[in-house]
């Protein structure tokens, strides 16, 4: 008697192990976002002038987003710009933090809004501490932080890994135009909206801005792992800009798909009979 109760005792704790370790297994399975390609279309005043195509990558245990935008149509025979943006985002003991960041931007203007910049990430007594060297602007670079950091482009990783539908507000801390600034991120539920012909449910998210800056809306589909589907920026009180989702893939699950109806119009049109 004594040793089938030793057994079913073992079984128990090694039952319990296993639910442990599947647990554990499938948080860190889920610490990284699903690789997609994405592409935006940028409209204001309802046309469309530029366009953004983003590539979010697992490699060397880690992510690399990056982003290209052009000029488009009318908009290019005006401005020939261009934006190059690529983020190395490293995983050390299951914690995500950017050690990579580069943007190039090319303007008729020829001014130097290029950075460069490389983080060295350590702990000393638990503290987690970086080094951040490079070029802003045409200037030198070295600093320390003491919390992770983001950018531009990566900054919707955490978003998008933690953005839930009636969650609390989010802080990150953004290089943007060479220093690091403070932005918090609040939920406003979710809500139906239309984007290139498509319903999608989304979480409405508002990048809280300085008083005397307007505030950035976002959406996030949580069908499409949370990928922003739309961006709008207010200035005055008016909409200056809006970003919308054209199509994306995610490759390893042909589940979640997104493509403009407009794009799917055409392709119908293109057809040969």
């Amino acid at each position: 008697m004594a040793t089938r109760n030793a057994y079913l005792t073992l079984m128990k704790i090694t039952f319990s192990t296993i639910l442990l370790l599947l647990a554990f297994l499938s948080s860190t399975a889920s610490a990284l976002p699903l690789e997609f390609t994405a592409s935006y279309n940028l409209e204001k005043y309802g046309i469309v002038m530029a366009r953004s195509d983003y590539t979010l990558q697992h490699e060397n245990n880690g992510l690399r987003i990056s982003q290209h935008s052009e000029a488009v149509g009318l908009a290019a025979l005006l401005r020939s710009d261009q934006l190059d943006e690529s983020s190395f985002i490293s995983r050390p003991h299951e914690q995500l933090l950017l050690t990579e960041f580069s943007y190039r931007q090319d303007s008729p203007d020829d001014k130097n809004r290029d950075i460069l910049i490389k983080i060295n990430w350590s702990r000393s007594d638990g503290e987690l501490e970086g080094n951040v060297t490079g070029t802003a602007y045409g200037e030198a670079l070295s600093l320390s932080v003491d919390e992770p950091v983001w950018d531009t482009c990566s900054y919707l990783i955490p978003l998008m890994l933690n953005t839930t539908e009636n969650g609390p507000p989010q802080q990150y801390t953004m290089m943007v135009k060479g220093e690091f600034k403070s932005y918090t991120f609040i939920t406003h539920g979710i809500e139906k909206i239309e984007v290139n012909g498509n319903s999608i449910r989304a979480i409405k998210v508002e990048r809280e801005s300085a008083p005397d800056k307007s505030p950035i809306f976002m959406w996030l589909a949580p069908s499409l792992n949370n990928l922003p589907v739309k961006v709008d920026k207010w200035k005055d009180g008016k909409l200056q800009l809006s970003m919308l989702l054209d199509q994306v893939q995610f490759p390893s699950d042909k589940t979640m798909k997104f493509k403009s109806a407009m794009d799917t119009i055409q392709g119908f049109n293109d057809r040969d009979y």
